[in-house]
């Protein structure tokens, strides 16, 4: 069947295989009017959906396998069950033959207790990606809940089971109430409700909880598509906790280039003031982001030691030009140069060999700031007035 034709609700009689080649059959326990059992063909384990013996012969229960099997089959995607054929299964009547599943439902991996918050929020990705590829076919699971998400055992790989209770807008049969108490919406079934319950029972860090919220909102209020949430949630992960972050080491690494103490001590409450941001929030937060809190708070001491350490060396080699400053014009006020510049009226009342003076006062200082100072002050201004004096 085309995966673009739209669904009757009615499988084809010449759609239904007949074949008892299946073995080593070990029935799996299930609730309700489902059959579920383990069987191996062809050296593969399968898994046969069929229905206990009571349900058989009943049309209507019949024409719900019907309707599974033509959801089902039309959604081929990584991350959810595939299904490869409705057949007769000897012992077992009409069955759903899908692949068997090696791993946990997501309500024995979450009972372990000892995953990681990277290893919970990565379930909650694989997810997403699966209910948002059942959104764009148009189809509800209907029946979202821990138990009908399958992982393996490292939790790497996740699978979306179980779509019994699943409708599409094309079918026209079978419309009823459906969900698992808990995990389905007070208006009904919402594939977008149960999913907010179950990323509240994955943990994913208290800066999710907005998005949760927005999920199991009434109606009118909720999101309307998955993809959405997941951008949301992305944002939630790496939003403002990190531009705080970013914020406090961009304000650290600004002030240690900072001579200016007025600067030094806005970047300095700029950290203080996101500092007390996340203490303020950290009651809410989990140990791992407490962690992260602790660990921001020594690089932050750590670099207002480096920043006083280079603010201390700044200070002392200001104090130490200013001092050479005043040596320096404490020699010249010794030659009488200030008097000399006031009262010389041609080169003839030159005295001193000015220029010899400052040259080598000049090339006996090695600061930069130092030589600019003697130019500036003394070697220019004395230059130009030569220039303006008669030669005789």
């Amino acid at each position: 069947m085309a995966c673009n034709e739209p669904t009757s609700g009615f499988v084809r009689s010449d759609d239904i295989l007949r074949t008892d080649r299946f073995t080593d059959f070990s029935t799996v326990p299930s609730r309700g009017y489902n059959l579920l059992v383990r069987a191996k063909r062809h050296g593969r384990w399968w898994m046969l959906k069929g229905l206990k013996e009571q349900y058989r012969q009943d049309t209507v229960y019949q024409v719900l396998l019907q309707k599974e099997y033509e959801i089902t089959s039309q959604l081929q995607h990584p991350m959810i069950v595939s299904v490869f054929s409705l057949e007769e299964v000897e012992g077992l009547g009409l069955c759903i033959v899908m692949e068997w599943i090696e791993g946990l439902t997501l309500k024995e991996w979450l009972a372990q207790g000892n995953h990681s918050r990277k290893q919970r929020r990565h379930v909650a990705d694989m997810l997403l990606e699966a209910l948002a590829y059942v959104q764009s076919r148009q189809t509800q699971h209907r029946d979202l809940k821990p138990s009908n998400i399958m992982l393996t055992h490292d939790g790497q790989h996740l699978k979306l089971i179980d779509f019994g209770l699943s409708d599409t807008d094309s079918h026209t049969i079978l419309k009823a109430p459906a969900g698992t108490e808990g995990y389905m919406a007070p208006d009904g079934p919402s594939d977008i409700y149960s999913l907010g319950r179950i990323l509240r029972e994955l943990r994913l860090g208290w800066l999710s909880l907005m998005v949760i919220r927005k999920c199991c909102a009434p109606s009118n209020r909720r999101y309307t598509d998955v993809e959405t949430i997941k951008r949301d949630l992305h944002r939630c992960w790496l939003g403002p906790k990190w531009i705080l972050l970013i914020i406090c080491l961009v304000a650290l690494a600004t002030g240690l280039y900072q001579t200016n103490r007025t600067h030094t001590q806005q970047g300095q409450q700029t950290v203080s003031d996101s500092l007390k941001v996340l203490k303020e929030e950290s009651h809410a937060k989990t140990s791992d982001e407490q962690a992260a809190i602790d660990s921001l708070q020594l690089q932050i001491d750590k670099i207002r030691e480096q920043q006083e350490s280079e603010r201390a060396t700044i200070q002392k080699r200001k104090d130490g030009i200013a001092a050479a400053k005043r040596k320096i014009d404490q020699q010249m006020a010794a030659y009488g140069i200030q008097q000399m510049f006031d009262t010389v009226t041609c080169w003839r009342n030159i005295t001193i060999p000015f220029l010899r003076i400052t040259d080598e006062l000049i090339m006996a200082t090695k600061e930069p700031e130092l030589k600019e100072y003697i130019q500036e002050r003394y070697r220019k201004p004395w230059i130009k007035r030569m220039n303006e004096l008669p030669f005789d």
